[in-house]
This record gives structure tokens, sequence and C-alpha cells, in this order.
């Protein structure tokens, strides 16, 4: 939660950074929307943990990367953080991406425990990013 307060506080109090990171901000808002619309209602948490009626979801933004929400989450707050620009911002998304990290690392253990088709699906789909990691 502090990783998500420094990336947006408007330290300097100066928008020095430009509009095309607003609209960065703008997709992952974008994004985060979507996956939400593929999410059966009851199956979405934010914390860790396979709900006894989760279903695996592999449609929809699920097709190209396993975590769209986190996907969604550092796409807003880099586009935050570069656009206050300042270096307390680029600390808050460094504690981000780590808090996101670790969440899906534990994560993705409990979906192979829960859906042991989840591996198959670990080949087939990327964590963050389409066609790269």
């Amino acid at each position: 939660m502090s990783g998500i307060a420094l990336c947006c506080y408007p330290v300097g109090l100066q928008n020095a950074g430009s509009i095309y990171w607003l609209i960065l901000c703008a997709l992952g808002t974008t994004l985060g929307v979507l996956t939400l619309c593929y999410n059966k209602i009851g199956n979405f948490s934010v914390y860790p943990e396979v709900k006894n009626e989760a279903t695996l979801i592999t449609r929809g933004p699920y097709h190209y990367v396993r975590h769209p929400m986190y996907t969604s989450l550092i796409a807003m707050m880099i586009g935050i953080a570069l656009y206050n620009y300042h270096w307390l911002n680029a600390l808050g998304e460094v504690m981000v991406v780590g808090a996101v990290i670790n969440k899906a690392n534990r994560e993705e253990k409990l979906l192979l425990m829960r859906f042991p088709e989840y591996a198959n699906y670990q080949q087939k789909s990327q964590r963050f990013l389409p066609y790269i990691y």
C-alpha cells in the first residue's frame, strides 16, 4: 500500500512528465476494467487465495497474461510515477512491482495445487507482459 501511495503522491506538486504517461495510466485502467468483466462474481479477490467456488479463467485478457490485474496496476503506477517525475514516485513503483511479483508467486503456487491444468496454462501464457514475461 505504501508503494502505491508513493507512486501517486505528487511530491514536487509539479507535473513535469508527458501527457503520454497519463495515456499509459488510462490503458492500465482500461485493462483492469476489462479484466473485471471476465471474472465471475465472487471469483475475484485482492488476497492471494483460491476460493472454493473459483474457476480457472483462460479467456479474454487471461489468454495472453496470467495476471492482467497486476499488469493493469503496474501500468497505472508507472504512468503516474513518470508523470509526477520524482524519485519518491520511482521508489514507490519499485515497491509496487516487488509486491506484485511476490504476490503472483504465492498465488501461482496456490493455483497449481487447486487446478492441475494450471501448469499447462503457464506454458501457453506469459505472466505479466504478452510475448515477453
